[in-house]
């Protein structure tokens, strides 16, 4: 069995300017997962994990922050002991894949695009659904 570390265990860049990219990215994670959680097929998970593995390499404070966040800790924590997402951010996903496929289908031109992002689409879903 591999071993994780904790959530609230990391080790800080050595480098400045990577401590400070790492923060930059970090931010930005945090404002894309936010925009995600109203924008129909923008992963908000996603965002929010690597917003706490940037925020492990540049700050402390912000690391602590967000593994101690109340919408975001709960999800890091189940991702980490149990490698399983919560159903409820199934759902939400499903929802969110759902009607950005049906804008795709209705607003875009492009018949084949349309079927390549809804086919990543399915492929993401069946992968949390059966793996996550």
């Amino acid at each position: 069995m591999k071993m994780t570390t904790p959530l609230n265990e990391h080790k800080l860049a050595k480098n400045i300017f990577v401590r400070w990219m790492c923060i930059f990215l970090a931010w930005l994670c945090l404002i894309l997962g936010t925009i995600g959680l109203v924008v129909p097929g923008l992963p908000a998970f996603d965002f929010y994990f690597l917003a706490a593995v940037f925020a492990a390499k540049g700050s402390k404070r912000m690391h602590a922050w967000i593994v101690n966040n109340r919408v975001i800790a709960p999800i890091l924590e189940q991702w980490q002991k149990e490698r399983k997402l919560p159903r409820k951010v199934k759902i939400f996903s499903l929802v969110s894949m759902s009607i950005a496929a049906c804008i795709l289908i209705f607003t875009v031109p492009h018949p084949w695009a349309v079927a390549v992002i809804i086919l990543i689409m399915l492929m993401v879903q069946l992968w949390m659904w059966l793996k996550a």
